[in-house]
């Protein structure tokens, strides 16, 4: 047998109308009573009805019954763990704001891999919308707008006219920081390792070292995986056949990388190389010496996707009003100074 939200109002000693502000998050309800009334529901075994909720509700989020969204990660971003678990958190706490459950799922190789998966979770009774992180091509939004209209991309910039909301983070600001302060730090060869060409941040690395490249005497640019190894690699590989360079950029990941080859090579940070990485990934405080970093806020780069979500849902903003950005910060450790 159901369990009714006025069995739970007596039981907690309170009216129907406080059990149902608990539930939808609005009105006053001291911090006391809504832990009592959620106990109730848990002790209970309460469970709200979407339908119920959905037809007395005058906001469109709960009068479309919308109770999740997929959080969609990008194929790249399993080479980022580190960075994008930081955005999954920042998403999942915003949710809470809104009763919103988000369920995730990786892209695969390609659309036809992934979509088996997908449509499991774009099928769910109550799903209002996707939340994308990463890289996704023209094409891949397209196929997933036939499913769900609400679609916020973030991190990465918005591929071609996809006509979806965006929350980018500012990568190529944060790149020429980092290269900025190289400068100040009087480096002359530069050593840029860069993941893929085709990703969007291979592209901002790229983009800013060409319009940084009268500051230096030398900025060359080598290509790797976003991996520790491959920066690992690239420095032991350029070595080996006798370049030198003065300083190193590069995503944090590949950073820790390359300071290992370059303490194998017995060279030392920063007096003989300066190293600057871009994440400000956890590891990065605890290497030796300790990584200067660029630092994107990455809880708030998820909790603004959400957001961003609920304000195309609720009719808030047009999509095309919504093109956020994220700025990028510099963090001076003891490998640039």
């Amino acid at each position: 047998m159901s369990v009714s939200i006025s069995q739970v109002a007596v039981k907690a000693g309170v009216s129907s109308m406080t059990v149902s502000r608990v539930l939808t998050g609005n009105g006053s309800v001291s911090d006391r009573t809504r832990k009592r009334v959620l106990k109730v529901m848990t002790d209970l075994g309460y469970v709200p009805s979407v339908a119920a909720r959905s037809m007395r509700s005058k906001d469109i989020l709960r009068s479309s019954a919308g109770s999740c969204f997929a959080l969609i990660f990008g194929a790249d971003t399993q080479m980022a763990d580190e960075f994008f678990c930081d955005v999954a958190r920042g998403a999942e706490r915003e949710s809470v704001n809104y009763s919103l459950c988000p369920l995730q799922v990786h892209w695969q190789e390609s659309f036809s891999a992934t979509w088996p998966r997908l449509q499991t979770i774009l099928s769910i009774t109550g799903m209002c919308g996707a939340v994308l992180a990463g890289q996704f091509s023209k094409g891949d939004i397209e196929k997933i707008q036939k499913h769900t209209k609400n679609i916020v991309v973030i991190d990465s910039p918005v591929a071609g006219d996809a006509g979806v909301a965006s929350v980018e983070s500012d990568n190529l600001g944060g790149c020429k920081l980092a290269l900025g302060h190289l400068a100040e730090r009087k480096c002359s060869r530069i050593l840029v390792i860069t993941g893929p060409k085709k990703h969007y941040f291979s592209q901002a690395m790229i983009d800013a070292s060409r319009q940084f490249s009268d500051k230096f005497e030398c900025i060359e640019m080598v290509e790797a995986d976003f991996t520790i190894q491959g920066g690992k690699d690239v420095i032991h590989q350029l070595w080996k056949n006798g370049k030198r360079y003065d300083a190193v950029f590069s995503n944090d990941t590949m950073a820790l990388g390359a300071n290992y080859a370059l303490s194998e090579l017995g060279l030392k940070i920063p007096k003989e190389v300066k190293l600057i990485g871009f994440d400000n990934i956890v590891y990065g405080q605890c290497s030796k010496p300790p990584l200067s970093t660029i630092d994107i806020d990455k809880a708030k780069l998820g909790c603004e996707g959400v957001k961003s979500l609920i304000e195309l849902i609720r009719g808030h903003k047009e999509v095309s009003e919504i093109k956020k950005v994220i700025p990028a910060k510099l963090l001076i450790r003891e490998s640039t100074i």
